[in-house]
């Protein structure tokens, strides 16, 4: 907790202010930006603004269904300030921290057939007639995560690939460098269609090569132990975060994560394991964001994907399946960890109703530094009454 008694986090998704907020909750100019500042400081209690930006996705490809780009087009105001030199000033001038927010495994996807996309979609406001897909997996999508057929997971890159690693740090650096940020934060939600099942995705190449190099079975043909595989993919992600980490050490940032609760990465992607212990023990990350979700938006809480949820999960915060109720797993699992690292441990609030009785119990754990809240929630409440993307 700081000085003044704030230690939450605000969590802003511009894009979503800039379409769909009100008056200032639309932050398209300085000044709205800075009153609404004040209040996530005042009424959201946060010390903390991550800023979820677009310039990572500068180059990438998009596609419109028939008669759909113009409209696309036309969503977002043109703005002529420069958000990250105003953002962490005015964080700054308030005794905020400010972070830059990137999404590692939401590097999107193509365009579907039209009668695939009319049962099968994102949403059906903003994510059935449009896609996006970053250069990397356009030009590479052997990139992404594949199944034993080679079909690809599309977005959820795979980083097992040295190649991929390194593109993602230098397109993290690439926006912040020349800036004033105090950290990153990595976002391990994803936006793509969710896996059939769980263990479904994982064989690529360079993962098929390392299983049987380590354990002499080859994962394409053989049997073999998958909780060996889960964990192997697991340490990839691993790689990445020490990686990542000591590029921004050099900066003098930090760098937070935010995944879900549990074990395995989940719904959805796959099992794949977390090693949240290893990150906080070895001093990887500085800040771990608990309980996100990737099944329904965070500012509208539209479900997403909501005809594809996937099955096999060892642990699933959709449904709870195989995780302690949330203060037993921060007593139990997370409070032992955190007490013993120097890196402090936040509770996502972005899909959880108000309350401000049981926030006040969570945030009291000694683990727990603070919460996080999502900034569109907090300042629209006419979208939010509607509860729908039209504008």
């Amino acid at each position: 907790m700081t000085e003044n008694g704030q230690y939450n986090i605000a969590n802003c998704s511009w894009g979503d202010h800039l379409v769909f907020g009100e008056g200032d909750g639309l932050l398209r100019s300085v000044e709205s930006l800075e009153r609404r500042m004040d209040v996530w400081r005042e009424e959201l209690g946060a010390d903390t603004v991550h800023w979820r930006q677009g310039r990572t996705g500068h180059d990438d490809v998009y596609q419109a269904a028939r008669g759909y780009g113009g409209k696309k087009r036309q969503l977002y105001p043109p703005i002529t300030w420069d958000d990250f030199e105003v953002v962490p000033r005015l964080a700054k001038e308030r005794g905020m921290r400010a972070y830059a927010y990137v999404s590692l495994l939401d590097q999107g996807h193509p365009l579907a057939p039209k009668a695939e996309r009319e049962v099968s979609h994102h949403n059906p406001y903003h994510g059935k007639n449009f896609a996006r897909m970053s250069r990397l997996i356009k030009e590479h999508p052997e990139y992404n995560l594949q199944d034993r057929e080679g079909n690809n997971h599309w977005g959820v890159v795979c980083l097992a690939y040295p190649e991929v690693r390194e593109y993602m740090i230098e397109r993290y650096l690439s926006v912040v460098d020349g800036y004033e940020w105090d950290g990153v934060f990595v976002c391990l939600r994803t936006q793509s269609r969710p896996a059939d099942y769980a263990d479904q995705y994982g064989f690529n190449e360079p993962i098929r090569q390392e299983f049987e190099r380590r354990y002499g079975r080859d994962i394409l043909h053989q049997e073999f132990d998958p909780q060996e595989w889960r964990d192997l993919q697991g340490s990839h992600l691993t790689t990445f975060f020490r990686e990542l980490r000591e590029a921004l050490r050099k900066r003098g940032m930090s760098l937070a994560v935010g995944c879900a609760r549990g074990d395995v990465i989940g719904p959805p992607i796959g099992n794949a394991t977390l090693e949240w212990r290893k990150w906080l023990s070895e001093g990887i990350v500085d800040e771990l964001v608990i309980d996100q979700s990737s099944v329904q938006c965070p500012s509208l809480w539209i479900q997403l994907w909501p005809m594809h949820r996937g099955h096999g999960y060892r642990q699933n915060y959709v449904d709870g399946w195989g995780l302690l109720p949330l203060e037993e797993d921060l007593s139990q699992n997370y409070g032992p960890v955190v007490e013993d690292v120097n890196a402090d441990l936040y509770v996502a609030w972005q899909w959880k109703e108000r309350d401000a009785e049981f926030e006040s119990v969570v945030a009291s754990h000694s683990e727990v530094r603070g919460l996080t809240y999502s900034t569109f929630r907090h300042d629209n409440p006419g979208p939010i009454a509607r509860g729908n993307w039209w504008v």
